[in-house]
């Protein structure tokens, strides 16, 4: 196994299990305790992890003030995962929108091999670029946007939602909970995902499962408004979330 390869599979044993023995890593890399300790240092040394008595920690970053750069780096492939999954959801040929986010992003490059093709909908600059380079019908809606998260946003925006219908579409959240619904640190990128789920005629949140209990800034909708795509749920969150929301939980890949 090469060196990213082996540090790529390190970062996904953490951010799967948020906290890990050496003796593990040392199992599921088969490699040397010294060439783990080494990996670990690299990877301490990006703000990935943390050093801790008997392994390392996952460092998990504050999401509210990341830049979409450093978002997309994060849970890389439980986002594949869930993007994947997503997209099975489609039959083709659907008029979908495509919510700004990291992982929503990962839906696109599944979205290439629908057939017939989907026309996407999306308040995503860059979503709307990697579209059109892959040759799938794309609309993007006008308005002002937000530069750490490449999103467009303002009443613009919303009152050109709300004159579409959308058949399916995909929202990214950062926070998800029973109490507090589905929430964002923006109360205008909360505007359009509220928009967005009223003109649908089915929503899916996509979120990994480390925004599952937790609560952002801004409530966009109830949790009974969209259909849950995530990876991984505890028991306890399982149970909660049921109770509110339909849940789909993605299968794990090799």
């Amino acid at each position: 196994m090469i060196v990213e390869e082996r540090k790529k599979r390190l970062r996904d044993i953490i951010q799967k299990n948020q906290f890990v023995s050496l003796q593990e890593l040392k199992a599921a890399t088969q490699t040397s305790l010294s060439t783990v300790r080494r990996d670990l240092a690299d990877l301490a040394a990006e703000g990935v992890v943390r050093r801790v008595h008997g392994g390392v920690e996952l460092i998990v970053p504050d999401r509210d003030n990341m830049t979409v750069s450093q978002r997309r780096t994060i849970y890389q492939a439980d986002k594949q995962q869930i993007a994947k999954r997503a997209v099975a959801e489609l039959k083709g040929g659907e008029m979908i929108f495509l919510d700004a986010g990291t992982t929503t992003g990962e839906v696109i490059a599944y979205l290439a091999d629908k057939k017939p093709a989907v026309t996407v909908v999306t308040n995503s600059v860059h979503h709307a670029a990697k579209l059109s380079d892959l040759m799938i019908p794309v609309m993007i809606i006008g308005g002002q946007v937000k530069q750490t998260t490449d999103a467009v946003i303002g009443a613009a925006a919303v009152n050109q939602i709300n004159h579409m219908v959308f058949q399916t579409s995909f929202i990214g959240a950062d926070g998800l909970s029973v109490d507090f619904g589905l929430t964002t640190p923006d109360l205008e990128e909360a505007a359009i995902k509220k928009a967005v789920v009223a003109r649908s005629q089915t929503s899916y949140v996509l979120a990994d499962a480390s925004k599952i209990g937790t609560a952002s800034f801004a409530k966009a909708v109830d949790l009974a408004q969209v259909t849950l795509i995530t990876t991984r749920l505890t028991a306890d969150q399982r149970q909660a979330l049921q109770q509110v929301m339909t849940v789909i939980e993605a299968e794990e890949t090799t």
